[in-house]
């Protein structure tokens, strides 16, 4: 036993030169010997019996209480990198301490308060604490340990087995003192000791070893005049050209050493534009228009324009308040239909009736004769203004064809009135052609009159190119 503990201790002794921290703590709780005996670790009853002298039988009464033994411990600490501790602990307490395991006797003397037999127990331990989360970084700091204990109780020596968890609470700003809760299962390693539990609570300081507050040099007159002299100042602004970033330009402290000649609060050693007021977001220079864009990067500076255009805007050759990106008619000058010329609503009446007069063979792409006339109608008004453009559009109702889907239908159809147009003289890049189906109803399919409507050619004329 005793090679046991020489052994951990020289562990521990070992192991100082890596420390990091040394701590000593007191420490305060109780001996439990009762609970592992019984099963009953906190409280149990007392019994008391009297002799009832009215009956002259022996009445029996019981009432709630502790069966723990108080100690005091002392412990001294080491820390082994963030998470691993080794302590040393000498815990001392009168017990009253069972002969055996499973000692009635024991157990009776505590139920019934007998004749005790009190002694004093002294336990040294050498525990391995391993710090679930780092003390250092966090103010609650669990951990677990194990270890070995030598016991001395009247009449004989002994050991045991420290198992058990702890909790440490920061309770300072240093991180150099805790409060520290404990409790401990100690098993039996030789004949003569008994398993039992020891609980504490108790304050844990901690220190470096071997650290001491460096001492203030005392500053006498002499030695000051001799620190100034040494002390550069080449441009004369009490700012030591060490940390001077304009060691030959006076300045002033706020600024490391560097005028603001602009006064914009931006020293002139980081103002890209040192001579003008602006913007610390712009490292110093103005945004005069106010468009995201720093004047020394602007080539037009007084003009809000976009980054894509270096900070001018965006041209308008007509000059009717459509900028060229957006305008669909960027030569001609409106200040409506996204600055196209409005179209006559004569020649939009003209397209939308003649779309209604455009009829095919059912299921089929086929033009009935019987719409020529109208499509000739919307060559005309092609031919007269050039600057005009149709869409075609072809819808069907929901009756699939048998040739075809309603989609491929309704496409064919409205290249159909497409190729009629363009063999009447129209070049087919003022048409578009496009086809949808039955996705588009106007009416309800469920009635051959709202088929009827559904099964349309719409005309769209426009006076911009797409």
């Amino acid at each position: 036993m005793k090679k046991i503990i020489l052994s951990a201790l020289g562990f521990l002794f070992a192991s100082t030169s890596f420390a990091q921290l040394s701590g000593i703590g007191i420490h305060f709780g109780a001996n439990d010997f009762y609970g592992p005996q019984t099963g009953k670790y906190f409280t149990d009853n007392k019994y008391t019996v009297t002799n009832n002298l009215e009956t002259g039988n022996m009445d029996t009464s019981s009432k709630k209480t502790f069966r723990w033994h108080p100690l005091i411990r002392v412990t001294y600490w080491h820390s082994i990198g963030k998470h691993m501790d080794v302590n040393l602990g000498l815990s001392l307490g009168n017990v009253d301490y069972p002969n055996a395991d499973k000692d009635s006797s024991y157990i009776l003397r505590r139920q019934f308060g007998a004749t005790k037999s009190i002694g004093l127990l002294a336990e040294f331990d050498v525990r391995f604490n391993y710090n679930i989360l780092p003390k250092e970084s966090y103010i609650v700091s669990p951990y677990l340990f194990a270890g070995i204990s030598g016991s001395h109780h009247p009449i004989y020596f002994g050991a045991t087995i420290p198992v058990g968890a702890g909790l440490n609470f920061n309770i300072s700003k240093d991180h150099n003192l805790f409060l520290n809760l404990e409790s401990a299962y100690k098993i039996a390693a030789t004949d003569h000791d008994q398993n039992h539990l020891q609980h504490s609570v108790g304050f844990i300081y901690w220190y470096k070893p071997g650290y001491r507050e460096p001492k203030a040099e005392e500053l006498t007159p002499e030695k000051a005049v001799a620190t100034l002299a040494q002390i550069k100042d080449t441009d004369g602004d009490g700012v030591e050209d060490a940390v001077d970033k304009c060691p030959t330009i006076p300045g002033s402290a706020q600024m490391d050493g560097c005028p603001d000649s602009d006064g914009d609060g931006i020293s002139d050693a980081d103002d890209a534009c040192p001579l003008v007021a602006g913007l610390a977001q712009f490292k110093g220079c103005p945004d005069s228009d106010n468009d995201g864009i720093p004047d020394n990067k602007d080539k037009c500076p007084y003009v809000p324009g976009t980054p894509e255009r270096m900070g001018c805007p965006v041209p308008d050759r007509d000059g009717d308040g459509f900028p060229d990106d957006v305008d669909k008619c960027p030569d001609a000058f409106s200040k409506t239909n996204g600055g196209c010329p409005e179209i006559q609503k004569e020649v939009i009446n003209q397209m939308e009736k003649a779309a209604k007069a455009i009829f095919f063979e059912t299921g089929k792409a086929t033009i009935k004769p019987i719409s020529f006339k109208s499509l000739d109608a919307v060559v005309t008004i092609l031919k007269n203004d050039p600057s005009l453009f149709t869409d075609v559009e072809g819808h069907t109702d929901n009756v699939q064809p048998k040739a075809y889907t309603n989609m491929d239908l309704s496409q064919r159809r409205s290249e159909a009135v497409k190729a009629y147009l363009v063999s009447k003289g129209i070049s087919a890049d003022r048409i578009t052609a496009q086809g949808f189906g039955d996705t588009q109803p106007i009416a309800d399919n469920k009635t051959a009159a709202g088929r009827a409507q559904n099964r349309r050619t719409v005309l769209k004329v426009r006076n911009f190119s797409k």
